[in-house]
């Protein structure tokens, strides 16, 4: 009797133990636990949770069979004047069943003990289906052991070196093009480089720019420290103190873009060389802080926007004849050769910012930055030079009018002198770039495009610079080690709290029921012939015996004289 509260307190304390801790699963070396065999260790842990669950059990069936088989013997002793001899015959069959015990418990034919006894029934089948699916088993990953993880970096002099007498050399210029080619495969063709990064929900920033890991798959579940670059991109029109038309055949212009603190040096070549009316590009060289005249450094990218005025004419057999609608923007007027032109002038400046985070990966291959911890401060890993790093945005966009994807079609080239794919879907929104008549509209046509507003624009620039700088951030400029950990999966126990809960209710009822049953009058009294005789001792019972015997013989003399008539019949024809 002791198994039942013993082997029930042990199996529900360790429920309720793994649902408040991590207790892993250790097989001492007996079998291996990787994941691809959860399965079998969840069948062997549910089994286990049988066998233990029907050891507490065991009491309770003892109890309720002898109190079937007491049965009997309450009833011929509480029906004091008698009792139908059909309840007698079905609680003393082998085969009354739960159908009939029902019925007994509807018709209040039986004792109130039975009644306990089919309530408790109830209860052990309740528990014996709930308790064994309490414990079962799960994965969590753990950390491994402190490891040195490569990852990108961007030192010193690595973006451009200024130790040069005659001037600034680019370093990082050679990888534009993959770094335009990369923001028109994420952009367009929604076919993810390397890591991604999952959009922040931090206020400070609206995106991260992260180190890719050089070594890591993408499928490995890990994390590590790293100087992470948080952004906030902002894209404006510039007013400039361009306030005459220059000439930039004669001699070169300057533009001070009066809110960036900016010069814009404009030469001839930045009028597009074929047959155009409109043309869009990004401003390469020339771009100096207006302060220092040193190289720009804040990282930002300045778009020109040109729209002829006079003097300009398509190639021959072209149909469309296609404009940018500057209307609204501030403008200025620059003459080339015997061609005037309005230009305006977009600027997008990443506003970067170098902190170092704890950096995710969950093996799906998405980057995510941790919060700022309110605690401590990490420890500057160095990774990422702050004046080199910024400097960086300024360069990964300069092949982006070539490099970022060309027209799908060939009735699109027209077309050409307004950008790749990703900047045309950036700066006039992708919709009216992609539904723009071709060289099958009839001739004559005339289109005008309009700007996408600043917010769609600032929008799309942050994903150009997110998936551009990953050409960058792969160990291109530099490769730095930062502490890290692998995660490794670890199988441990965990259990059902709501299961649980209700197992353990019914147990302390089953419990009390015991306690109640083992005081029951009438115990132990066994279903045995002199029992039976010491029960019906008195009673009116052996005189329905005896007239049931006699109701018997009456019938059966009556049919044998018939059967000897009919065989004397049979003999006298033979």
């Amino acid at each position: 009797m002791a198994l039942f509260p013993l082997a029930a307190i042990v199996y529900l304390a360790f429920c309720y133990t793994v649902h408040r801790k991590v207790v892993p699963v250790n097989t001492y070396g007996i079998y291996s636990v990787p994941t691809q065999h959860l399965a079998t260790i969840k069948g062997a842990i549910t089994s286990i949770s049988i066998i233990i669950i029907s050891i507490a059990l065991y009491p309770i069936y003892d109890i309720l069979n002898s109190l079937k088989s007491e049965e009997f013997f309450r009833v011929l002793s509480s029906h004091g004047h008698g009792v139908p001899l059909e309840t007698i015959n079905h609680i003393s069959s082998p085969s009354f069943g739960n159908i009939d015990s029902l019925m007994a418990l509807w018709r209040r034919t039986c004792s109130h003990h039975y009644s306990m006894g089919f309530i408790a029934s109830l209860l052990v089948w309740v528990v014996a289906t709930l308790a064994p699916g309490a414990l079962t088993i799960n994965t969590m990953l753990a950390d491994g052991e402190m490891t040195a993880f490569a990852i990108g970096a961007v030192f010193p002099q690595s973006v451009f070196n200024g130790s040069y007498s005659s001037g600034p050399t680019l370093n990082a210029t050679l990888n534009s093009e993959m770094a335009a080619s990369i923001a028109w495969a994420e952009m367009q063709l929604a076919v993810q480089y390397s890591f991604g990064i999952i959009n922040t929900s931090d206020p400070d920033y609206v995106a991260y720019i992260v180190p890719i890991p050089l070594d890591l798959a993408t499928t490995t579940s890990a994390r590590w420290l790293t100087d992470v670059i948080g952004i906030n991109p902002s894209c404006s029109w510039a007013f400039t103190n361009m306030t005459r038309t220059f000439n930039i055949s004669i001699s070169d212009a300057t533009a001070f873009l009066l809110d960036f603190d900016l010069d814009i040096e404009m030469t001839e070549y930045e009028i597009p060389s074929i047959d155009t009316t409109a043309f869009a590009s990004v401003k390469g060289s020339g771009v100096r802080n207006h302060t220092t005249q040193a190289p720009a450094t804040d990282g930002s990218t300045v778009f020109l926007l040109g729209q002829c005025l006079s003097g300009c004419s398509l190639p021959l057999f072209t149909p469309i004849n296609f404009m940018l609608d500057l209307t609204g923007l501030p403008t200025f007027t620059i003459e080339v050769s015997d061609q005037t032109w309005s230009i305006a002038i977009l600027v997008c400046v990443p506003n970067v910012t170098i902190e170092t985070r704890e950096v995710r990966n969950e093996g799906q291959g998405l980057l995510n930055v941790q919060p700022r911890p309110m605690t401590r401060q990490l420890a500057r890993q160095g990774n990422l030079h702050p004046v080199q790093t910024t400097s960086l945005f300024s360069i990964a966009t300069l092949s982006l009018t070539q490099s970022g994807g060309s027209m799908t079609g060939t009735d699109r080239s027209d077309y050409s002198s307004l950008g790749s794919q990703v900047q045309g879907a950036v700066l006039y929104g992708k919709q009216q770039w992609e539904g723009l008549p071709g060289d099958t509209a009839p001739d004559g046509t005339n289109v005008t495009i309009t700007l996408a507003p600043l917010e769609d624009i600032t929008k799309g620039y942050t994903q150009i610079i997110q998936s551009a700088a990953k050409s960058y951030l792969t160990g291109s400029l530099g490769t730095a080690y930062v502490p890290g950990r692998v995660s490794t999966t670890e199988v441990f126990f965990s259990s059902s709290i709501p299961n649980v809960a209700v197992s353990t209710v019914i147990f302390i009822i089953l419990a009390v029921l015991i306690i109640l049953a083992q005081f029951r009058p009438g115990r132990g009294t066994e279903f045995t012939l002199i029992n039976v005789v010491a029960a019906v001792h008195g009673s009116e019972l052996p005189a329905q015996f005896a007239q049931m015997k006699a109701r018997r013989m009456a019938d059966f003399v009556p049919a044998r004289w018939t059967i000897i008539k009919m065989s004397s019949r049979i003999l006298q024809r033979c």
